[in-house]
């Protein structure tokens, strides 16, 4: 990076922080980049001045919702527990602050002070408070730690973006400054876990107060405390592939910023972390890198949604850490503007060529994810843990797009609010695996909450070649059964010539009903066929936007089974849900059984070659499977057993 888009320089007098002048020209260029955005902080900031909110990953999300006057900020008018805690956030600030900046209108600022004042008269913190209460969900009220945390930063970005006002008086700016030190004096007493995710929010607002309020005479304790606190938690929650322990990428995606900025701050005034930290944030850029899929989106992976802008916290990192090549995968963003200002923003926002997906595999065995990457593929393979209360029951699930047409797909998370529908998207049958005697792989208990035995997982063989990628891997959580089951699974990606096998073995004694299951898109149509006329069971999906065919064909080492189609959902962001397909190979089966599976795809009639399957074979006595397909006037053949897998192209 050249010293000219050095994003650590600055000409304010706090060094973080942008000035004034900086901040109306990061609005300008806000408003020329973001229209949408811009139009939708001012939108925000009206309907405050009206008390009314609207807000994200919550239940109420699609509508305004009347908070009363003055606010009741207890008030909730849904059974989501999300409500209450986002709105004690105070996101809307934000917006009232750049609304501020782009209208310069007074009344965003008054309305500001107003809404501030209210929580202040309404809230006092408690004296004493549980140490559950304080850091897990047990009450839903404005002082959970992750609530004290982030409104703390609302309170200071918006109070930049206003601070020249002349709405805001000498005795709101000394309450200001005393709420933000009893908000760090809170934080100190309850520090929370640091296995969890929270503490790093807890911690990254605790040194963002330290640094902003840098005059008060605790301000060095609360730097130096989050600094060896964040410190704790990347130790502890950041393993040494750079994965997030809950193994989710929304939440490492968003563990990056929360890790990312306190490390910038720092570099910005400083205070210096180790270089072991730095290490790791480039580690987490790595992982994210990788589960960016070909449309530009993230591999929705446990409490995830489809619309998730893994580039965007890449680009930002990127520009945090210097790495041009972090910076190059990634995109810039909102958020990198209003860190680093318009003449940064603008420089790396021409500095950076079109995006170009990745082709190259990336396994993270100690996690155990695996991504298999080439040209016009994806695939995602989760032979990883629960990873906690974010995790779904997904056991050896995928994820496959082919030539930018999303195939199998996760269903994504829709809510956190406890009932039918939670549990749903989180359950085994929403995601692309098999079901034992239609059990989750795990007992589900809450919508936060696991039972036990936690379903584990094992990688037993990975190859990753020009020709193909293959992983063999099991998990252990139908082992709790009356009569136990261990589920085998074989993915092979064909990279030569395009193919999926997926050979899936349920080893054990007794009868159990087996389903073996593939979520897709919602554009996709269904043909089944081979069942009527004896043939095998097989399916073609078709959808006509992209032209992409997918024909599957299965085979058992039992009788009985029957393809079907029935009615799914998916959610491709908080709160919101659309109907899909999902298809459906099950029967029952008496000890040891397997059932595999070829997806063979192609475009439509005018495009490539058609593919052609000529045999489908499995063994479950030797444990051995056989596909032979023909395409583009060649014939491949896939040979797999317990001891090797072999790939041969006949011309």
């Amino acid at each position: 990076m050249s010293p000219s888009m050095n994003p650590h320089t600055s000409t304010s007098t706090n060094p973080f922080f942008l000035t004034h002048d900086e901040l109306r020209e990061a609005a300008k260029v806000f408003a020329a980049s973001y229209p949408d955005r811009a139009k939708k902080a001012v939108e925000v900031a009206e309907h405050a001045g009206r008390n009314e909110f609207r807000l994200p990953f919550t239940m109420a999300m699609d509508r305004w919702v009347d908070m009363g006057t003055p606010i009741d900020w207890l008030y909730n008018p849904t059974q989501d527990l999300e409500f209450t805690w986002i709105l004690n956030r105070h996101w809307h600030m934000e917006d009232l602050g750049k609304a501020y900046l782009l209208t310069g209108r007074e009344e965003y600022v008054h309305t500001f002070a107003r809404h501030f004042e209210e929580w202040l008269v309404q809230n006092s913190p408690p004296a004493e408070v549980p140490y559950e209460e304080a850091t897990y969900f047990q009450r839903p009220g404005p002082w959970r730690l992750l609530e004290t945390g982030l409104r703390v930063q609302s309170w200071i970005w918006t109070y930049r973006m206003v601070e020249s006002s002349p709405r805001l008086s000498d005795s709101f700016r000394e309450r200001f400054f005393s709420a933000l030190a009893e908000h760090a004096d809170y934080l100190v007493r309850f520090l929370g876990s640091a296995e969890i995710n929270h503490a790093i929010m807890h911690m990254q607002s605790l040194f963002m107060i330290g640094a902003f309020h840098a005059e008060h005479p605790r301000s060095p304790l609360w730097r130096q405390l989050a600094a060896e606190r964040l410190e704790l938690c990347m130790a502890r929650q950041v393993g040494d592939e750079g994965v997030q322990s809950e193994l989710t990428t929304h939440y490492h995606n968003g563990s990056i910023g929360m890790f990312g900025t306190p490390y910038l701050l720092a570099l910005k005034t400083g205070f210096e972390f180790p270089e072991e930290y730095g290490r790791k944030l480039a580690r987490m850029g790595a992982f994210t890198e990788a589960a960016i899929r070909p449309d530009g989106q993230a591999t929705p992976i446990g409490d995830s949604d489809w619309i998730s802008h893994g580039r965007k916290p890449l680009g930002l990192l990127g520009a945090i850490l210097g790495d041009k090549a972090l910076l190059a995968a990634g995109e810039v963003s909102e958020e990198l503007l209003w860190h680093f200002g318009a003449d940064v923003y603008l420089q790396m926002r021409d500095s950076q060529a079109a995006f170009s997906p990745g082709t190259v595999s990336r396994a993270f065995e100690q996690t155990g994810y695996y991504f298999v990457k080439s040209e016009g593929q994806h695939l995602f393979f989760d032979a990883a843990g629960m990873g906690g209360a974010h995790g779904h029951a997904d056991a050896l699930s995928l994820e496959w797009m082919w030539r930018g047409q999303l195939i199998f797909a996760d269903p994504g998370r829709y809510t956190y609010e406890e009932g039918e529908w939670r549990h749903y998207f989180k359950s085994t049958r929403a995601h692309n695996t098999v079901t034992v005697d239609g059990q989750d792989q795990t007992p589900y208990v809450a919508t936060q909450r696991w039972g036990e035995p936690v379903a584990e997982c094992e990688t037993l063989r990975w190859i990753d070649n020009p020709s193909f990628a293959f992983l063999e891997a099991t998990h252990d959580g139908y082992l709790r059964l009356e009569a136990p089951v261990l589920h085998r699974r074989w993915t092979l990606l064909g990279k030569e010539a395009g193919v999926l096998v997926i050979v899936d073995w349920l080893e054990g004694d007794g009868e159990r009903t087996l389903e073996q299951r593939f979520q897709l898109h919602p554009d996709a149509s269904v043909e089944l066929g081979g069942s009527e006329d004896g043939a095998s069971p097989s399916a073609r999906i078709g959808y006509p936007s992209t032209e992409v065919l997918v024909d599957l064909h299965w085979t058992t080492a039992g009788s009985g089974f029957v393809v079907s189609e029935e009615a799914g959902w998916i959610s491709r962001i908080y709160g919101e849900k659309e109907p899909n397909r999902v298809l459906s190979m099950s029967g029952t089966a008496n000890g040891t059984t397997g059932i595999a599976c070829v997806a063979l795809p192609q475009l439509a009639a005018g495009g490539a070659p058609a593919a052609r399957l000529e045999e489908l074979s499995i063994d479950a006595e030797r444990r051995s499977a056989t596909v032979v397909y023909s395409t583009a006037g060649r014939t491949i053949r896939i040979a797999i057993d317990r001891a090797d897998v072999k790939w041969a192209i006949e011309q």
